[in-house]
């Protein structure tokens, strides 16, 4: 079968609406997997806790806890140390073409001693004794500047009290508009989106027909839209949609590294192919949540124990009581904005643990995102779900 027949046949398929598996038989199966990264690895296995536990639409940014873990590792010591040093967060072995403004800082209680050696930013000096509303704005005043106030807040007084002595925290801002821009006078509202449960609502549909890097396997469609990186050196950046052609919760519970690895490969191996791609125009800001459970379920535990080891930070007792996250994404006609903050707070071993809380594909219905590179051994800098608009 010819490619340009492949291309006609794919496409009246798709125009019924209706996945078919059938009529993509002549499509060549998805390569041998290039070998998963580390970074990609724990970022994977956070998303599948996080499927399973976050009802709703929710975000994930892989690249801001692994610098927030980055941190912790250098005032980890013994057991704490190893735990974290078997997390499989990897190192970027390769630039990235994507420019996102990155900070990283640690908030100490003005009465700490902090010992040398702590490469971060920025150390900020906090009053969690003595009044922590100005802690927590303090806190909060540097994430809704790095993040250009798409994070106002990422801490409250219930996370925060006397006994806090460091919150280490990182922050990070993207905007990056597309290689192949959406034309808005393209863009259909009102546009039927099937939920996970059935039910149907309405969502303004972008449309795009170009050369895009495509490919499916037996259960999935994906694309990969380009960011506008021409001129930069490094790995050109992606939106990289994956379209699931079940049910979304049960792909991402059963989404290996090793299989998220084949769809890269796929999608680097094939190459650019006319592809016409529905996307809905989307904003997703789901709040703050707790990556504690998640990490917990990876085997760091540890590190939330009166038993954590921090003591290359400083000799007073602390542990971890939480680990916080939360980030913004807005996609439409010119580009993405994309924003996270994660915070790790650290407590006084005194302190009980606080709560814990042409090709064509038309993203119709619930589906996975991610932001990041196609080749680097950089974990993604955004994870995603979209079930319901």
């Amino acid at each position: 079968m010819n490619h340009t027949f492949l291309s006609t046949l794919l496409l009246a398929g798709m125009s019924c609406g209706m996945p078919c598996l059938a009529q993509w038989e002549e499509y060549p199966p998805a390569p041998p997997a290039l070998p998963s990264t580390p970074a990609n690895e724990f970022a994977i296995q956070i998303f599948h806790t996080l499927a399973e536990t976050q009802p709703g639409n929710f975000i994930f940014s892989p690249m801001g806890l692994n610098a927030v873990l980055g941190i912790l590792q250098q005032g980890a010591r013994g057991t704490t140390a190893m735990a974290l040093s078997e997390l499989p967060l990897g190192q970027p072995a390769s630039l990235s073409a994507m420019c996102p403004t990155e900070a990283n800082a640690l908030f100490i209680a003005d009465t700490l001693t902090l010992k040398s050696g702590t490469d971060v930013d920025a150390v900020y000096r906090v009053p969690f004794e003595t009044d922590t509303a100005a802690a927590v704005k303090d806190i909060n005043n540097w994430s809704a500047t790095q993040t250009l106030g798409l994070i106002p807040a990422i801490v409250t007084q219930n996370d925060i009290n006397s006994l806090t002595r460091m919150v280490a925290t990182c922050a990070i801002y993207l905007n990056e508009k597309w290689l192949y821009p959406f034309k808005k006078n393209q863009t259909q509202e009102n546009i039927l989106f099937t939920m996970s449960d059935g039910s149907l609502t309405t969502v303004n549909m972008m449309y795009s027909r170009n050369e895009y890097r495509y490919a499916e396997g037996e259960d999935w469609q994906a694309v990969a839209l380009p960011y506008d990186t021409m001129g930069r050196s490094g790995e050109p950046g992606y939106f990289i949609g994956i379209l699931p052609l079940g049910n979304v919760r049960d792909f991402a519970r059963t989404l290996t590294p090793d299989k998220y690895q084949r769809i890269l490969t796929a999608l680097t191996i094939y190459g650019e192919q006319e592809t016409i791609v529905r996307l809905p125009r989307f904003e997703m800001n789901p709040g703050t949540i707790s990556l504690a459970p998640a990490l917990q379920a990876c085997g760091l535990g540890n590190i939330f124990t009166p038993q954590a080891d921090f003591s290359g930070f400083t000799n007073e007792a602390i542990y971890m009581s939480n680990i916080l996250q939360r980030c913004y994404v807005k996609t439409d006609e010119e580009g993405t904005e994309a924003a996270a903050v994660t915070a790790a707070i650290g407590i006084c071993w005194a302190a009980a643990p606080s709560p814990v809380r042409p090709r064509e594909i038309n993203f119709n219905r619930p589906f996975i995102w991610i932001i990041g590179d196609l080749n680097s051994t950089a974990p993604p800098y955004f994870m995603g779900l979209f079930e319901q608009p």
